[in-house]
């Protein structure tokens, strides 16, 4: 799987948490599940992807939310039709 669409699919997995009555911050540990990847590699990319501004997590990378700016990443790419951006189940 890219990069760029395990961005998306963070994105995307951050996105449905809105879709709660009380969003919650999302743990790495979860994200990594629903991916099928190592926490260790998922809190490397929550660090760049937080460093970008798509997205706002601890300084540890165990919880994260995604900001305005990750939205509206992912609605454009799924305007645009780019890389699959549907979780992982």
């Amino acid at each position: 799987m890219s990069l760029g669409t395990k961005k998306l699919q963070v994105l995307a997995i951050l996105s449905d948490n809105l879709k709660n009555p009380q969003p919650q911050l999302v743990p790495s540990a979860d994200i990594a599940r629903k991916l099928n990847v190592s926490i260790k590699e998922i809190q490397q990319l929550l660090k760049v992807m937080d460093s970008l501004g798509v997205i706002k997590s601890n300084v540890e990378g165990h919880l994260s939310l995604i900001t305005r700016k990750g939205l509206e990443d992912l609605n454009q790419s799924r305007s645009l039709g780019r890389e699959s951006v549907e979780p992982a189940l």
